[in-house]
């Protein structure tokens, strides 16, 4: 009889054991994407960065003349993993006023997102590890440097 309750107790034990153990969260590293945007204000680009970051992390992209008091714009990009694609915080800064927006996206996939009357970005997302970004890169021409 001992035996029977000391063995339906292990059982038990063991059972509570492994749910746990299943419904720990895995850790993983955050995924690498290759983010380009084309930023359209007054129907003219004004931006067209095209950068490597990490979901769940900031990515910041900013251009300034190195005699300027202020940068002609300033981009900040959010991706976030959800579902099956991600959704991207859009924070935009040019001389005229900040702009704020969203945008979910599937791997591989091409949006545009009006941030007010007059602005527009195109935003298109990559996984860094897949096929069709690694043939991105290979399509890509490669700048050639004279002689030195």
């Amino acid at each position: 009889m001992r035996l029977r309750f000391f063995l339906s107790g292990l059982l038990v034990l063991t059972a509570a054991l492994v749910g746990c153990a299943s419904a720990a969260p895995t850790t993983r590293a955050p995924e690498a994407l290759y983010l380009a945007v084309e930023v359209q204000h007054d129907g003219q680009t004004v931006a067209s960065p095209k950068v490597l970051g990490f979901e769940g992390h900031r990515v910041v992209v900013e251009r300034k003349a190195p005699s300027a008091a202020s940068p002609d714009y300033r981009l900040t990009l959010t991706p976030h993993e959800e579902g099956q694609g991600y959704r991207v915080l859009l924070d935009l800064d040019l001389p005229s006023g900040h702009r704020f927006g969203r945008v979910g996206l599937l791997h591989g996939e091409e949006q545009k997102v009006a941030l007010d009357s007059n602005t527009e970005l195109k935003v298109m997302l990559m996984r860094v590890d897949s096929p069709e970004f690694r043939a991105l890169i290979q399509r890509a021409p490669a700048k050639v440097k004279g002689n030195i």
